[in-house]
């Protein structure tokens, strides 16, 4: 029996509002904008971010491979953007704030990289001119394993975020997972269609598999999560990091019973913030205060703050 289809989008939570600063949440992996609402409902309350902030959810099907779901939340923004403003004149849209939560933390930083050709090069040991595809698989490389940054994002928050995989997505679960799981079909033929790829270009880690999920993307193993986890933020992109762990160990030790601290740890976020719970943190009450303080900051730095 199949399970209902979720239509993925980009949702605000209030009419559109030109000159507020759209701050977009993404959930992660067998989640839903459901964990967000004591963060948001927290943060409409401060009368300053509600005057100078919008916000908005993203919205999608976690258990899809991860390029599936980076690429949609880029088209998905492209668009809104576009058709909000299709003159390129608002400012407060082009100052756009994105956080990620786990596995949508990892989309949200392919919103504000400059990948080159790393990813292709990591995951199969050679530039895009160097393999041999037709022209379908090369726009299909094109699309899903070279990003640019979105010229409208400018800071991004990362929650929990397993930059380098997590220790949960291990073999078993992520088997368990692909029995489970039922993609709609253009998805599973996206994913069918990079399975071939990945094979004929003997990509590890995607031998003898009939479906690739998200969990996939994030085992520790993965020759691509672990290159990006080594891109810097784009010029102008500002990024910072909240990382949980349940217990009282010092970094770099610690986990918080998915991630370890050594896998959400990167050197190019301007701020790392520690908070003492498991990995479900984006309701901790520090958690929330702390993307407050990065919202204001980030009103300071744009200059954008309306009294």
């Amino acid at each position: 029996m199949k399970g209902p289809v979720i239509q993925s989008g980009v949702f605000p939570t209030q009419p559109y509002s030109p000159d507020r600063i759209p701050v977009v949440f993404v959930h992660g992996t067998f989640s839903s904008p459901v964990w967000w609402a004591e963060m948001f409902n927290t943060l409409r309350s401060d009368p300053v971010l509600w005057k100078n902030y919008q916000f908005w959810y993203y919205v999608y099907d976690s258990s899809k491979q991860l390029v599936l779901s980076a690429v949609d939340l880029r088209e998905k923004l492209s668009e809104r953007v576009q058709d909000l403003d299709p003159q390129g004149r608002n400012a407060a849209l082009q100052k756009m704030v994105v956080v990620g939560h786990s596995q949508g933390g990892l989309l949200t930083k392919l919103t504000a990289v400059e990948t080159g050709d790393l990813l292709v090069k990591a995951a199969t040991g050679k530039k895009p001119d160097e393999l041999e595809m037709t022209p379908e698989k090369r726009g299909m490389v094109e699309k899903y394993m070279i990003y640019s940054p979105l010229p409208f994002v400018k800071r991004v928050v990362f929650i929990s975020t397993p930059h380098r995989g997590s220790y949960l997505a291990n073999n078993w679960v992520r088997n368990l997972v692909q029995r489970l799981v039922t993609l709609p079909q253009e998805v599973l033929k996206t994913s069918l269609q990079f399975l071939a790829f990945a094979g004929e270009t003997n990509i590890p880690g995607f031998e003898n598999k009939k479906m690739i999920t998200s969990l996939d993307g994030m085992s520790p193993e993965s020759p691509g999560l672990l290159a990006l986890a080594d891109i810097p933020l784009a010029t102008g992109i500002t990024g910072h990091s909240i990382i949980s762990i349940k217990g009282d160990e010092t970094p770099p030790d610690g986990e918080d019973g998915v991630v370890k601290y050594t896998s959400a740890h990167v050197d190019y976020a301007q701020s790392e913030f520690i908070v003492r719970t498991g990995h479900s943190s984006q309701s901790h009450p520090l958690v929330i205060e702390e993307v407050r303080r990065i919202l204001l900051a980030h009103l300071e730095s744009t200059s954008a703050l309306k009294d």
